[in-house]
């Protein structure tokens, strides 16, 4: 859950910077190279403890194409590092915050 949490963080602080200060990874690619890097490793701790994992595996996917595209240096066109950049983070907060509030109901036996 904790995995989880961290990755609700840095989603929501890659959608902020993408919104509001799009120069806080678009000047420093190293940066946003660890960003993805800790996403894909919070994603992968987190799967152990999940009831269903399949909402880490694809931040971890998420992760590892950011981190692609920035080693690819596709962030050069503004357009294209804002649309990259916005919907990783979105996409990543919504899986993450899912998976750690989800609790499937126990049936009494």
């Amino acid at each position: 859950m904790v995995a989880n949490l961290l990755n609700v963080l840095l989603g929501l602080v890659l959608v902020y910077s993408a919104v509001f200060r799009p120069t806080l990874f678009g000047d420093r690619p190293t940066l946003l190279f660890a960003a993805a890097a800790c996403i894909a490793v919070a994603a992968w701790w987190a799967r152990r403890s999940d009831h269903h994992p399949w909402q880490n595996y694809t931040n971890m996917l998420l992760g590892v194409m950011l981190a692609g595209m920035t080693a690819l240096q596709l962030w050069h066109v503004p357009l294209t590092a804002f649309w990259i950049q916005f919907s990783v983070g979105t996409t990543v907060a919504i899986l993450a915050l899912w998976a750690a509030l989800y609790r499937p109901a126990q049936v009494p036996t």
